[in-house]
């Protein structure tokens, strides 16, 4: 299935600011992060610390934050938009 990728900050830096990725039909957004890491092994420590995804990554998919969701564990559909922000820090 294909899937776009919207990248912010300092992921756009790595990824660009947008990227179609090709994954397995039923993939989850770990899954998409995983194979996201893979081409480009900046990315990983920016995403996931030792205790999984960062606390200040940001992941949408369709809008909604994967927190709400079923966090990585999220499915994935055809077409699917997911947009991956730094958290906002600041006052």
């Amino acid at each position: 299935m294909i899937i776009k990728v919207k990248s912010f900050a300092a992921f756009r830096n790595i990824l660009g600011k947008e990227r179609i990725v090709e994954i397995a039909d039923g993939a989850n957004v770990g899954e998409l992060l995983n194979a996201l890491s893979k081409s480009r092994a900046q990315l990983h420590p920016l995403l996931f610390g030792e205790l999984g995804l960062r606390e200040d990554v940001n992941i949408f998919v369709k809008g909604k934050n994967i927190e709400s969701l079923q966090g990585l564990s999220t499915r994935l559909e055809d077409n699917d938009e997911v947009a991956l922000f730094p958290a906002a820090i600041g006052g």
